[in-house]
């Protein structure tokens, strides 16, 4: 088949066209696409790299505050007992029937279940340490009691200046006309964080007796003597050694 003059330079300039899209399609066009990948994360890097100067030069004012918070916050934590036993509570209320600035009596106690709030979970420090996470501990009772009005006001007081973290969270007020004591019912929250490696502190119990020697008084007469029956008609080989102490014990 003979190919005439005009298809010849057709087909030669297909074959140069080939030749030069070829290597645009091939190589150049992937190169500037891979180039403009690289432009694009080189801008990131150097954003990134920007960033990590910025903290490295402010590296120690972030230390600094670092340590000024977790400063602050251990002397939160340590300013909460680690934990509300319920002894320490009822020593509590004991300590304010027999105070003389605050005296007022819990005449009805009712204790309400602990509410627990996981704070922090356990972890393991950058030494390889096992800590303890923290908990914080609502404790709460309900107490009726009564006083005398100046009592009831010092007992207040006490209660929001007390070296534990305590709160009335509710209060009522009465007057009883007829022995002029204010009565009411207080619900006095009680707050706690365990896990901070302290040990709760328990309060000092001291001995305490309560009730009397003899079941009964004795009976004395008007000279203040104790009454015997065996004397009292006359036989006296029968009388009775009798003890004369009836102080209660309390």
């Amino acid at each position: 088949m003979k190919i005439s003059d005009r298809d010849k330079k057709l087909i030669l300039f297909v074959l140069l066209v080939a030749i030069i899209a070829l290597p645009i399609v091939l190589f150049i066009n992937p190169r500037n696409k891979a180039t403009k990948e690289l432009d694009e994360q080189l801008v990131d890097l150097n954003e990134r790299y920007n960033y990590l100067k910025d903290l490295s030069e402010k590296q120690p004012t972030y230390e600094a505050e670092i340590a000024r918070l977790n400063s602050e916050r251990d002397a939160l934590i340590e300013g909460f007992p680690s934990g509300v036993l319920t002894e320490n509570t009822i020593m509590f209320l004991r300590d304010i029937e027999k105070s003389d600035n605050h005296k007022v009596r819990a005449e009805v106690i009712a204790f309400v279940e602990d509410e627990e709030t996981q704070v922090t979970e356990a972890s393991v420090n950058e030494n390889g340490e096992y800590v303890e996470g923290l908990t914080a501990i609502k404790s709460t009772i309900t107490v009726d009691y009564s006083g005398q009005y100046p009592d009831v006001v010092e007992f207040l007081n006490y209660v929001f200046t007390y070296k534990d973290k305590m709160i009335l969270s509710s209060l009522s007020m009465q007057l009883d006309e007829e022995t002029n004591l204010i009565g009411g019912t207080y619900v006095l929250d009680q707050y706690a964080i365990s896990g901070s490696g302290k040990e709760v502190e328990r309060v000092d119990i001291p001995e305490m007796l309560h009730g009397t020697k003899r079941l009964f008084r004795l009976v004395r007469d008007d000279d203040g003597n104790v009454k015997n029956y065996w004397r009292s008609i006359g036989v006296t080989d029968m009388d009775e050694t009798t003890d004369n102490s009836d102080d209660n014990q309390e």
